[in-house]
Parts: structure tokens; sequence; C-alpha cells
């Protein structure tokens, strides 16, 4: 399942009122009190439920996105003050909005004491730093090859432009990864997601190289270009990457020193003005416990955070220490990404696009 976003799909879910019309799942017969939910469908429905019923304390009532995870914005925003759930799952870009609109109780790890075995670093938080959402795993955004096919053994962002990767490389579109490809060429230029202008022209050497051989679009045309043979190396988001490593041998350079790699979390927002806060609270501490991280992992097929929760060896790529999330890492600001998907687009159809 992919959570890779652009700014137009953000809007477009967010635009959709009558994606507010849920379909209940409730996940206990019985229990003391039921709290309200939303979340993804899929596997990762399937993840919760099982994690709520490894306890006693609440039912939960899993209602599903209809969309992406900015959905149920408008309807949120419509009911406001009176907060239509207990909490909502979301990622960066959603919850972005949360903290904006002040919807979310803020977070301590005396409320919720597993967030102690959670790198600190990627907790979300507000103007004055208070902790304003729970991960639970993680996804990523990275480059890597395919060990059996690619030419080089590549171990830095400059072996990109080799000759010896001519034609080998499989590239996201504009309207994938949110266009971290790019931001990754502008960190190994002196540049970060503020200052793009390195990026953009590192994005132009490279287009001229030939070593980009296919640009794709989807999850789906990614694994088929390295799966097939026609390139070997790229970049791009989990799903993808997964769908190459089901039959071949990839190297994932999530823990090369000077190749950042992005993480996508999915997490807990806790709404604001709602009488189960406590039990909420408590559920989700339950949730992210080592135990039930490692469960949600194998079935949901995301990396968990907690750093003692059993790691399932097709994720280990995505498991980070603290001192490994310090150095390996990059956390972009995704208010300014996401903010800049439409010129960032209009500048790569404008700018590289005539040069592949």
């Amino acid at each position: 399942m992919s959570r890779t976003i652009n700014r137009r799909a953000f809007l477009a879910h967010s635009a959709v009122l009558s994606a507010f019309a849920l379909t209940g799942l409730p996940s206990r017969a019985s229990a003391q009190s039921t709290l309200s939910a939303v979340e993804w469908g899929g596997d990762v429905v399937a993840a919760m439920k099982a994690i709520a019923a490894k306890q006693e304390a609440v039912a939960v009532n899993f209602s599903l996105f209809q969309g992406g995870a900015a959905s149920v914005l408008p309807g949120i925003k419509a009911a406001w003050p009176r907060a239509p759930y207990d909490y909502v799952a979301g990622w960066e870009g959603s919850f972005s909005t949360m903290i904006k609109e002040d919807w979310l109780e803020s977070i301590t790890r005396e409320q919720v004491p597993h967030l102690a075995d959670i790198p600190s670093k990627v907790i979300m938080k507000d103007g004055a730093g208070a902790w304003k959402a729970v991960p639970r795993a993680v996804g990523g955004i990275y480059f890597g090859y395919r060990k059996d096919t690619s030419p080089l053994a590549v171990s830095s962002l400059d072996d990109l432009f080799s000759p010896q990767l001519k034609g080998k490389i499989c590239w996201p579109g504009p309207t994938q990864c949110m266009m971290l490809q790019i931001v990754a060429l502008a960190l190994h230029e002196g540049g970060d997601e503020r200052n793009m202008e390195p990026g953009w022209k590192a994005m132009k050497a490279l287009a001229k190289t030939g070593n980009i051989a296919r640009v794709a679009t989807t999850d789906i045309e990614f694994s088929n270009s390295l799966s097939s043979g026609e390139t070997s190396v790229g970049c791009f988001a989990e799903p993808g990457w997964a769908g190459v490593a089901k039959n071949f041998d990839v190297v994932p350079l999530t823990k090369q020193e000077g190749v950042p790699a992005f993480l996508y979390q999915s997490g807990f927002g806790v709404l604001k003005n709602r009488e189960n806060t406590e039990e909420t609270l408590r559920f989700i501490n339950h949730c992210i416990s080592p135990e039930m991280s490692a469960l949600y992992a194998e079935i949901a097929g995301e990396a968990p955070l907690n750093v003692k929760a059993k790691m399932p060896d097709k994720l280990k790529h995505l498991s980070f220490s603290e001192d490994e999330m310090n150095k390996f890492v990059y956390i972009p600001d995704f208010d300014v990404v996401l903010g800049q998907q439409d010129a960032w687009a209009k500048r790569w159809e404008n700018e590289i696009a005539p040069l592949l």
C-alpha cells in the first residue's frame, strides 16, 4: 500500500466532503467503553483489529478512509468543535493540517509510556514543541539497486552520474515520492527543501547523462522496470521496492552515509473535545508496545518504530536506532515539500523532461 501523495491528490482528497461517509467496522462485541477511530483499509485495518483483539479494556469502532488520509479533514472541520473520532490515523501530510487547525491533543511520555522506545526525532510537534501525534510504523523512500544486474555497487549519489549506469536508472516521475529524490540531490549539493537550486542543477546534469532510461509514474511501473532488467538502479517508495525484492536481491541504501533516506510514518492523532481521551491514550500505548508493534509489522507490512519490537527480516532496512536515525534519515519540512509540489512539477516539465 503506497502512501506516496502529491499536493494535487492531497487537495483533491480534502475537497471531497462526501468522503466523510464511512463504514463502521467494530473490532469487539463488548467492552467497558467504545472508541471511534478512522483508519486505512486492507492490511492496515486488519492489523489494527488484531491488535484491538489483544486487549479487553475497550472496543474500537473502525471507520475507513474513502480515499487518502486527508479525506476526513473536511468532515472534521465541519463538525468542529465536536470531534467525530477519538483518534484519526494519519501521516505527516494530514497531521500537519490537523496541527495547524489545533485539533489534536498534546501527548507526553507519562500518558503514553511506550513513546520512550520510539525515536523522538520522528514525533510531530507544534510550534511550541509539544508532541502532537503518536508514530506507530514507517515506510521509506530511498535509493537502491538490484545487486545481480547493476554494473556498479552504488554507494554515493555521485555514482548516479557514472557512465557505467548509462540507461540503467529508473527515476520517479514528478507525481511520485513527493519529489524527495530531487531534495536528496539538493542535500548532496549543499541545499535542502527550502533551497532547491542545487538540486535542480544536479537534476539537469543527471538528465543529460543518459543514465535515466525510465521515468516511473506508478509503483508497478517502477517494479516492472527493475524486475524486467530494463533498469537496475533507482529511487522509489517502499511498495515499489517491495515488488522487486519479492524475486530479486535488492540492496537498499537506507543506511549508506551520504545517501539520505526519507521516512513517512503512520500514526495516531488524538482529537480534542472527546470524552474517551484517557482510554484512547491507553489503547494507543497498547498499540505501540513492542509486541503489538511487531504484530502490526507482520500484518500491515510497515516497519515498527518501537526499537524493542521484533523486526521482520523483510523490513530490517527500515529499522533505525536513535543514532542511525540521526545519521542516515532526513526528515524534511513536509509543509514546505507539500506546498511546493505544483511548482516543482511545473519545473520538472519545463526544465527536466525535455532533457530526457
